[in-house]
């Protein structure tokens, strides 16, 4: 298992555990404590890399919801969508390095 933190200015931190066994492949969670402004997310191995991708985003898309729900912010916002990026760029410094290149 891989451990990332990453931190959103001082606003929020995330821990995201990439390999994690859960059970299956292909899936994942994100669970939140809302008092101390932290999430952990956990990514299974993955089938195929856009098996690994279809998990991340769904993952990243319920991290997003929580941090926006938590500081008042509108999901299709402007400020939502760069948060949105922001995690997955960061994020990719680890998981595109566990991509493979025949899928």
């Amino acid at each position: 298992m891989i451990r990332q933190d990453i931190d959103i200015s001082g606003y929020w931190h995330v821990i995201v555990l990439y390999g994690a066994y859960l059970g299956h492949f292909n899936t994942g969670f994100t669970y939140t404590d809302y008092e101390k402004k932290r999430s952990i997310v956990g990514i299974s191995n993955a089938t195929s890399n856009s098996q690994l991708l279809n998990t991340i985003t769904h993952e990243v898309k319920h991290l997003q919801s929580h941090i926006c729900n938590y500081y008042d912010v509108k999901e299709d916002s402007e400020e939502a969508a760069y948060l949105t990026g922001y995690i997955i760029q960061m994020m990719y410094k680890v998981f595109g390095k566990m991509l493979n290149t025949g899928d």
